[in-house]
């Protein structure tokens, strides 16, 4: 998915997957731009490379400044608390 947004949603040099305004498919991918990072500080694993991919790099930064978008996203240290707790619950349960 990485790859396709990259090669194919942000070229052009444009800000967005379709100029200079968040749109649907703005909307769509919010997965990457802020559920990506979430779920790799919970888990620890590291699946983004910005130098990998520095279109969708940018485009994550843009995104998460649009002020509706940044004023509405779910805090991300709670998220990820919330979902490293439920790990360990899951761990144990499996355990026992």
């Amino acid at each position: 998915m990485l790859e396709a947004m990259e090669e194919h949603a942000l070229i052009g040099g444009k800000k967005f997957c379709d100029g200079d305004e968040t749109n649907m498919v703005d909307i769509a991918f919010c997965m990457v731009a802020h559920w990506l990072g979430v779920i790799e500080d919970a888990s620890g694993l590291k699946v983004f490379e910005p130098y990998k991919f520095p279109r969708v790099s940018s485009w994550i930064q843009n995104f998460k400044s649009v002020p509706v978008i940044k004023d509405n996203l779910p805090d991300t240290d709670k998220i990820v608390a919330y979902l490293k707790r439920r790990k360990e619950m899951l761990l144990t349960s499996k355990s026992n």
